[in-house]
Parts: structure tokens; sequence; C-alpha cells
């Protein structure tokens, strides 16, 4: 069997796979320089409601990149062949890019995702999206690493609730999960590797107590054909307002994202 079908049950079995080493060292390096440019460009205007900071004042995470950025290194890699080519046989259809994201997690700030699937916010009755999560340092339990509960994504949509936190508006209960006993696995990645994974597998991250900043940058594509439950979109709008308005009556140290 072909490596890309491989790839392709993997994830159709587990609800994500890894692959290694899909970028060079110098590419790697490449990228983060674009990042740091980016990151200047987003807090020199301090209104910006697409990213959000740690209580340090740093940059945790930079959303709807691709609505700001239309040239550059990030946009090409979207683009890139070794990552929709892989993709397009995943969906099984024609990829286009829906979003584009940074998350940088500072050494020890570093915020917390809390679990919740793509897809309550993307709202693709055909589920047909996914998610390329790309390492640009490494990423592991250790420094507030992606984990996934393996194979979640077989059993549908769970109901979400409010966060009460920024740059991910909505949450699983945890009640909810009591009664399945999902396999809980954090990927090991070095600079280079990506994770790729589905729209409706349940996954989070912890917050980066370690030394080592946790930088990655999430690539999300969907088929060209999808197309949007508008319902469940301009529902997900109102819980969205809803986390929002909470977060500003407390006060938070965040800036309001849109996510």
């Amino acid at each position: 069997m072909e490596k890309i079908d491989q790839y392709k049950k993997n994830f159709t079995e587990n609800g994500f796979i890894k692959i290694e080493n899909i970028f060079l060292k110098k590419e790697i390096k490449e990228i983060i320089l674009e990042i740091e440019k980016i990151k200047k460009s987003f807090t020199k205007n301090i209104k910006n409601p697409n990213f959000h900071l740690t209580k340090d004042k740093k940059i945790n995470t930079i959303h709807d990149i691709n609505k700001f950025i239309k040239k550059g290194l990030i946009n090409k890699l979207s683009k890139d062949k070794r990552i929709t080519s892989v993709v397009d046989k995943i969906l099984g259809e024609k990829s286009e890019v829906r979003n584009i994201e940074f998350f940088l997690k500072p050494r020890k700030t570093g915020k917390k995702a809390p679990l919740h699937q793509d897809n309550f916010y993307w709202n693709i009755p055909n589920k047909k999206a996914l998610n390329v999560w790309i390492a640009c340092s490494s990423s592991n339990s250790k420094n507030g690493g992606v984990f996934y509960y393996v194979k979640s994504h077989k059993d549908g949509l769970i109901d979400h609730e409010l966060s009460l936190q920024a740059g991910s508006s909505q949450q699983i209960p945890p009640n909810l999960l009591k009664k399945n006993k999902y396999k809980k696995h954090y990927p090991n990645l070095n600079a280079g590797d990506c994770i790729i994974h589905h729209c409706e597998i349940i996954h989070g991250s912890d917050q980066n107590k370690s030394i080592k900043d946790r930088v990655g940058i999430v690539l999300s594509y969907k088929s060209k054909k999808a197309k949007l439950d508008k319902k469940g979109w301009n529902r997900y709008q109102n819980l969205l307002r809803k986390n929002l308005a909470s977060l500003k009556k407390t006060n938070s140290d965040y800036k309001t994202v849109s996510k």
C-alpha cells in the first residue's frame, strides 16, 4: 500500500495522523522568521481583535491570518503539495484553505486549549474538513502539546458550552466524557513534523509551564464542494458573542478573538 493510502486509512481509523519531517529544518527557520514579522504587524494594531495575549503580554494565538496576509511564505505554505496532496487524498476531493492560525504558547505562560471539536465551530455537515498542525518547535505533553481522544471522531458532535476563555470560546463539559473511555494520546513532535486531524475528533492542550516555547501553525482545509450549515453557524456566532461578553465582564487579560 502506498504511504498516502496508509495515511488515509489511519486517519479514518484513529481521527488523526502524524507525518514526520514534512519540512526541513531550514524551512522551519524561515517560517519562524515569518511568524515573528506577522506578530509585529498584529501588535502594531492593538485594537485588532484576532489575537490574544498571555498574562505576561506575549501573543498566545493569532486567528484568521489568511484574511490579513495575502502573500508571503505562510500563504505559500498553505498551497504546498506535500500537504495538499495528503489533504485531498484524505478528503477524497479537491480542497481549499478555510483558515490559518498561529498557536504560539510562550514558555511558562502559554494557555491551555479546552476540550473541543472543530466542527462545532465550523458547521460543515458532510465533515469534509480537517486541520493540519505544523510543529515549528518540539511539542509534547511537557510543553502544552496538543492531545487527542483517539477514535472520538466516530461518535459525532457532542454538545459544547461556553469556555469563558479567549481563543477557543466553546468547550465540551467534562461530565459528558465520563461515560466514554477514550484513550488520550499526546503525539511527540519535532520541528518539521505535522499532525492532520479530523474536524470532529475531541482534542485540547495543557498549559505550557516549561522553559521552552511551543510554536505551531494550523492550516485548516475543507472540500471545495463542502457547504456551510448557516443555521448552525449563526447559532455558534451567538455563543461566541456571549463568551466575549462574559470575558469583558471579568476584565480578562486576553484580547477578544474570533473563534
